[in-house]
């Protein structure tokens, strides 16, 4: 169910990009499947792709079917913190920034939360940072995590406020199916620097049709799900949005 996620991941901040990214920044997912799923797009001229793990990346060119990735021209490898990396980038530079990290915490035998090193790239400072190295029409998706279990809908909330706080327009949480997750739902954050620049229903599927034709598939996301994929349960909508679902 890979598909479902990294699928999600890329094509929701990509499609919806009005003019077409040229300029992308991967954070984590050092498994490659991400940075394939840009890849897809003609309008990309750059990607750079940060992980710090180089032995996960070795280990996925050799044995996953999409482990060529790296060998694209348009890609730039950074064995390096995320953090750290966002922190150097320059202002204005991506038009989409892609975070595939792995959870901020997790939760010990006495039901405890334990904070893990991806917190830092969920901190308001690390955010400020995102937005400052997007260009003016820029786009920000994240994993969100899932609204089942209390501590992370509560993230959630927390997350979006922070974006919101610092100057993203909209931050709307989606949603997908993928059973390999705790409560087989697992989600992301859309975050626009611009919210009055996004791409209409016609330009994401005119666009999706090109990258059909041009033989690069897709087995979950298509262009019905892309708005489809934030409509979400009325008790889910109320506690990230409360009164208002128009950011």
């Amino acid at each position: 169910d890979a598909a479902s996620y990294n699928e999600m991941m890329v094509h929701i901040p990509m499609m919806d990009h009005i003019s077409g990214a040229k300029n992308v920044l991967v954070i984590g997912g050092g498994d490659g499947y991400v940075l394939s799923e840009v890849l897809k797009y003609d309008s990309v001229e750059r990607v750079d792709h940060v992980d710090l793990d180089s032995e996960v990346i070795e280990v996925c060119k050799k044995y996953f079917s999409w482990g060529r990735a790296w060998d694209d021209k348009r890609v730039s490898l950074h064995v390096s913190d995320g953090a750290a990396f966002v922190k150097d980038s320059p202002d204005g530079f991506y038009d989409v920034v892609i975070q595939d990290s792995s959870d901020p915490f997790t939760w010990n035998d006495e039901g405890e939360i334990v904070p893990l090193p991806s917190g830092s790239l969920y901190t308001k400072e690390h955010i400020t940072h995102i937005k400052r190295i997007l260009s003016v029409n820029g786009v920000f998706n994240f994993q969100a995590e899932t609204f089942q279990i209390p501590s992370d809908i509560n993230g959630i909330v927390e997350w979006r406020r922070n974006a919101l706080d610092i100057g993203f327009e909209t931050v709307k949480y989606g949603t997908l199916y993928i059973s390999s997750y705790p409560t087989g739902q697992i989600g992301f954050l859309l975050c626009r620097k611009n919210e009055n620049e996004s791409s209409n229903a016609d330009v994401i599927r005119e666009r999706y049709n090109q990258m059909i034709s041009n033989g690069h598939v897709t087995k979950y996301y298509h262009p019905d799900l892309h708005n489809a994929s934030f409509v979400l349960p009325l008790w889910v909508t109320e506690t990230i949005y409360g009164d208002s679902c128009t950011k």
